[in-house]
């Protein structure tokens, strides 16, 4: 048979969504490239999803459901596998109330089918405890939407006609490397590079300048910006008091204090302060680009509204490619499962529960019901959720029934009392959206499912038919969905076709030049406000702890997906902890040699890689390794917390103090 070209998109939880063109020859997959023609991706793909039919075809791959069964998961058919999971759910259900039974999701697939959406309605109509998905990007974008709205951002395409970009809280050499071909077109033209970052990362590395405030001091870093320009009257009073509010609450808030004491809150020198800030306000367009690094501690909702109103205190959304850029909420749901996904179906009403706090969910003795079954698709929550001890604790309860759907055995897989076969995106039909541009991409299935792999979506078809529930709506087929989808949005003319499609919500290059910012008054709001991190704040605490320990993506994993391939651990092996050459010094840590990493919550050990790419004060642990990978098979997760924002319940993990000690029994 002639080789054919397939369109795709890359599922994982990554802002560049990038459209793919798969070639198949007599029913296999034998290449997958980056389309040359999509704006983002531009005919390339990253590091991590370039050698994707490595995964596709893994020999690791689990192509058969597995039950558990003398302490060890053996290989079942479907009728015994899906048996067994509906008699589960349905004994939690039928002898401790439906919200005994915890779906477990996130952005394993940011497919709109795939993702959440057949699974919602099965979980609805079993009353399940409502999942409260935070633990990534929620105190950000709640932030910014006190700023300036759900409004259209900046779209990349225009970054180029920046001539100063402010890049705080993100490293997208690592984590989006389409969005930072952008960036590099404005360096290209003469744009300024300044990165505010406490880790001196990849992208920090070739900034002009970096600025390295202490974990959870972003705020205190932006209002002494905010004073700077105000001192030397930068501020462009005109657009605030056309299209903002507060701005005289703002003036009256800054004039407390001088550059010096915000300065001195965050760490960074006062001059470099002030001089960054007057850099934003005097070069145009600047263009303020926000990353997720910057929340995950008690008052990152606050920051990032304060941060977000740095581009109305200048008018920066006056010029073509400036402004602010961070989730573009607006046309990032475009499209809306809201309706979809059925919550008529609950029997009433029903609890929820922070994934951010799964630990305490699965030990906590006096949650009445308690969780007696527990449903994870796209997600890893042994070793991605906080208070990774808890967590493990739960997933060990020999009462508790544990359902995963996945691609590998995972550390979660490796607790299942059931695991599911699911497809890849080369497999099944989706829509992908994005999260940091404006494009949203079609995936048509390119090969068969391997093996007895199936798709998410009928995986929860199968189950919801063993269990007897007979709505229609948990029989629709993945083309009645994504018809149903799209009927919620904006037109997308050529989507199927050429296998992309720009939402086009009329926003254009300039999209608040004129205000009409995405708030009921149509205005902006203007912020400074700084709350201090719970933990790194506390001096009494640093005493015994004294190093703030945050955990950065790491260049080739995304979160703990593509861990376990080959090329990509051949290039990152172990798992380690960055320690500046002082803080290793008054340790007696050499570069290369095992460390045990700790607080009262928990503790990890890895290896210490010794480099000033941490601050003093500040230690690094990249995450991503699996579990397995850590000699005690805990990894950083274990010494966070559970605690979540008041604003937002977001999660807090790199609000966290530790310390690191030499580990004298050598690692494994």
């Amino acid at each position: 048979m002639a080789a054919r070209i397939v369109r795709a998109a890359c599922p994982h939880d990554c802002p560049d969504t990038c459209a793919m063109h798969v070639t198949v020859e007599d029913g296999r997959a034998t290449r997958v490239v980056g389309d040359p023609e999509h704006p983002i991706t531009r005919g390339f793909l990253c590091g991590k999803v370039s050698n994707y039919l490595e995964r596709v075809y893994s020999p690791e791959r689990i192509l058969h459901p597995l039950v558990r069964e003398d302490g060890g998961l053996r290989r079942a058919s479907w009728d015994e596998a899906l048996d067994c999971a509906a008699t589960a759910l349905r004994r939690a259900r039928d002898e401790h109330g439906g919200e005994s039974i915890l779906p477990y999701s996130y952005m394993g697939t940011q497919g709109l089918i795939q993702g959440d959406l057949m699974s919602a309605r099965l979980m609805n109509a079993l009353g399940a405890s409502n999942l409260v998905r935070t633990i990534c990007a929620t105190a950000g974008y709640t932030g910014t939407a006190m700023a300036h709205g759900v409004s259209p951002e900046v779209d990349p395409e225009e970054w180029p006609n920046a001539r100063f970009l402010l890049v705080w809280g993100w490293n997208p050499m690592s984590t989006a490397p389409h969005l930072w071909r952008r960036l590099l077109d404005a360096r290209a033209a003469g744009a300024r590079l300044v990165v505010v970052d406490p880790f001196r990362s990849r992208t920090a590395r070739v900034a002009d300048e970096h600025l390295r405030p202490r974990p959870g001091t972003d705020a205190a870093l932006a209002i002494g910006m905010m004073r700077a320009i105000v001192d030397a009257g930068l501020q462009d009073e005109e657009f605030c008091r056309t299209h903002a509010d507060g701005y005289d609450e703002l003036l009256a808030v800054l004039d407390r204090y001088p550059v010096d004491r915000w300065a001195g809150i965050c760490g960074v020198d006062a001059e470099a302060v002030a001089a960054v800030g007057r850099a934003f306000a005097t070069t145009r367009p600047a263009l303020l680009r926000l990353g997720v690094g910057a929340q995950r501690h008690m008052g990152a909702v606050q920051a990032y509204a304060t941060i977000a109103s740095l581009a109305t205190l200048t008018g920066a959304w006056r010029d073509r490619g400036g402004g602010c850029s961070y989730i573009p909420l607006a046309t990032t749901a475009a499209l809306s499962r809201g309706a979809l996904v059925r919550a008529d179906l609950r029997p009433g009403p029903v609890r929820d529960v922070n994934m951010a706090q799964l630990g305490r969910a699965l030990t906590d003795r006096a949650l009445d019901p308690p969780v007696k079954a527990l449903v994870v698709w796209n997600s890893n929550p042994a070793v991605i959720a906080p208070d990774q001890g808890g967590v493990l604790a739960g997933l060990a309860r020999d009462d508790l029934f544990v359902l995963v759907l996945e691609q590998f055995v995972t550390d979660t897989a490796r607790h299942a009392d059931v695991v599911l076969p699911a497809t890849t995106a080369l497999e099944h039909r989706d829509v992908v959206f994005s999260w940091g541009h404006h494009y949203v991409t079609f995936n048509e299935p390119a090969i068969a499912p391997l093996g007895e792999a199936k798709p998410n979506t009928e995986i929860f078809r199968l189950l919801a038919a063993r269990l007897g529930f007979d709505d229609p709506c948990l029989r629709e087929s993945d083309e009645q969905l994504l018809d149903a989808l799209l009927a919620t949005g904006p037109s997308l003319p050529g989507l199927r076709e050429r296998g992309w499609a720009k939402v086009d919500l009329g926003q254009g290059p300039l999209p608040h030049a004129e205000g009409r910012f995405g708030t009921a008054t149509g205005r902006a709001a203007l912020h400074a406000s700084y709350v201090a991190p719970v933990e790194v704040a506390d001096a009494s605490l640093a005493q015994r702890y004294p190093l703030a320990l945050i955990t950065p993506k790491t260049h080739l994993f995304l979160n703990s997906t593509f861990a376990n391939q080959e090329r990509q651990r051949s290039a990152q092996p172990l798992p380690m902890v960055v320690i500046n050459p002082a803080d290793a010094r008054r340790r007696e840590i050499e570069d290369g040699g095992w460390v045990r990493v700790f607080n009262d919550r928990g503790s990890f050990r890895c290896v210490a890689r010794v480099s000033d790419d941490a601050a003093a004060g500040v230690v690094v642990a990249p995450m991503g390794w699996w579990n397995c990978d850590y000699a005690d098979g805990l990894s950083a997760q274990a010494t966070t917390s559970q605690a979540l924002t008041e604003m937002g319940a977001a999660p807090t993990f790199n609000d966290n103090r530790v310390d690191v000690a030499p580990d004298v029994g050598g690692g494994r």
